[in-house]
């Protein structure tokens, strides 16, 4: 097993709630300084605002929080392996519902994302209702601005991420508090996204209005970032969180797409590079999932590149072992990928988690696991700006972008003609393919809000287990998945097989 490097620590410094009397977002901290003493000194705020992201970026991406176990959920990665919930969020048929049990050996991967949020969307709040007393950030306030807008952001991108994620959440901020914390009391994931975005768009609003520099620090990024490259970021995470809450068709169709195409075209310009220091930043979870020994590609994604190769591996010791791809319509099959002479998964567990392919993108960085890596791409950008276009009647328009992008300058694919059909799926093969292991749970929304997820699979997550346990509620907690419980709504009634 590959030594992990990363040790993701979490810091609740929350604050806010104070009312509850089942205060599942608070920790008790007997060392931690009350409220007016940590946030009565505009460095101290400005040092909290500055380490907001990092909680963010590692509640996504360690590997024992959801992404493996959406990636496999998604058919974009394989992995049989045990760790990280990956080989009980796999199983075909998929008759394992999501075990939220304070006792399951993964239970943390739920919880680690949803109290990675709280801790920043709170820290936010906190420093944000400390400068609502008067503590400036900077020489008489010089730094006011760009303070409250990355921390409105990370409320915006830690809200989001819930909304995503899972079926309801609770919506605090600095001014809003919740009496008592029950089920009755958490809002629906649509909600919760809609609060995303009005947290979003006064970050946006607070970057159009003043002139600031976000340090690359801040963000791990590769580049400082100006108030105006910062509202490009901004407005990428608002278009993200439109297009990809959709649970299923009925919901992708009642998407404001004209929304989501003005913030798509008001974002990202370039990749939205995080460098990875092996420490403080590292995509752990998107090292296991291509790591040597650990993720292949799963052949839904090798058959798009190569439509010759199948796109299942049938649950047969005499299925015939795919040859070597030598005339792929993607060529990033070649560039990207590696082909796989030998199987390293137990035939035990289930061939179909055999595959070909594994991704080799970013072996070079996860050498020492230090150096660039996207978080989000420019190619992202242009999808929703071409599904935005899709969905509200310019196929010519959708058509274009997707043949000016990486589909072309780098997979070398014929034009996508303006057809509705070829257009989505165009969209679908970059999500799957260029876009592999960026982004937390991308191709986990990309597949859901289709209804290609596997039948049984859960379309999000319930409130994690030992946050149902603090708010005095008892074993069995309720949980989604399992093809018996399909419905469409909570778990896939579909799939693309």
């Amino acid at each position: 097993m590959k030594k992990i490097k990363f040790i993701y620590a979490i810091a609740l410094a929350l604050f806010l709630v104070q009312g509850c009397k089942k205060d599942l977002l608070k920790v008790e901290n007997e060392n931690q300084p009350d409220f007016d003493k940590v946030f009565s000194n505009g460095a101290a705020l400005e040092n909290l605002a500055s380490g907001l992201y990092v909680t963010i970026y590692n509640g996504e991406h360690a590997s024992g929080s959801v992404q493996p176990m959406l990636a496999v959920a998604a058919d974009n990665v394989s992995c049989s392996w045990g760790n990280f919930g990956m080989r009980d969020m796999s199983w075909e048929p998929r008759n394992n519902a999501w075990n939220n049990a304070p006792t399951y050996s993964y239970n943390g991967n739920t919880l680690g994302l949803w109290n990675n949020m709280y801790s920043a969307i709170n820290t936010a709040s906190d420093v944000i209702k400390a400068m609502g007393t008067g503590v400036n950030v900077g020489a008489n306030g010089a730094d006011n601005a760009r303070t409250k807008a990355f921390c409105r952001f990370a409320q915006g991108v830690g809200y989001g991420n819930l909304a995503l994620v899972f079926d309801k959440a609770f919506i605090v901020d600095e001014k809003t508090v919740i009496a008592e914390a029950t089920l009755a009391s958490a809002s629906a994931s649509s909600k919760v996204a809609e609060s995303a975005l009005i947290y979003l768009d006064e970050a946006a609003a607070l970057a159009t209005a003043n002139t600031f520099t976000i340090p690359k620090a801040w963000m791990g990024a590769d580049k400082d970032y100006s108030n105006v490259e910062f509202k490009k970021l901004i407005n990428t995470y608002a278009a993200r969180i439109l297009a990809y809450s959709p649970r299923n068709k009925t919901q992708l169709a009642a998407v404001n797409w004209a929304k989501v195409k003005t913030y798509a075209d008001a974002g990202l310009t370039s990749d939205f590079i995080v460098m990875n220091d092996g420490a403080k930043w590292y995509d752990e979870a998107g090292d296991y999932l291509v790591y040597q020994g650990w993720g292949v590609a799963d052949n839904y994604v090798v058959n798009m590149m190569d439509p010759t190769m199948p796109n299942h591996w049938d649950d047969l010791s005499t299925f015939p072992y795919p040859k070597e791809s030598t005339a792929p319509i993607d060529q990033r099959l070649v560039t990207d990928y590696e082909y796989v002479a030998s199987q390293w998964f137990q035939a035990a567990r289930g061939y179909y988690h055999y595959s070909p392919y594994r991704n080799k993108r970013y072996d070079e960085m996860y050498v020492t696991a230090i150096g660039p890596k996207p978080q989000i791409m420019k190619a992202e950008n242009d999808m929703l700006r071409a599904e935005a276009r899709a969905y509200t009647a310019d196929l010519a328009g959708a058509a274009t972008i997707i043949n000016a992008s990486t589909r072309k300058t780098r997979g070398k694919m014929a034009d996508v003609a303006a057809v509705s059909a070829d257009v989505i799926q165009a969209i679908h093969h970059e999500r799957n393919v260029e876009m592999y292991t960026t982004g937390m749970g991308l191709q986990f929304f990309e597949m859901r809000k289709r209804d290609l997820l596997q039948k049984g699979t859960p379309l999000h997550l319930p409130i994690p287990a030992k946050t149902q346990q603090t708010m005095g509620l008892v074993v069995p907690f309720y949980t989604f998945g399992t093809v018996a419980l399909a419905d469409g709504i909570n778990t896939s009634n579909a799939g693309w097989r």
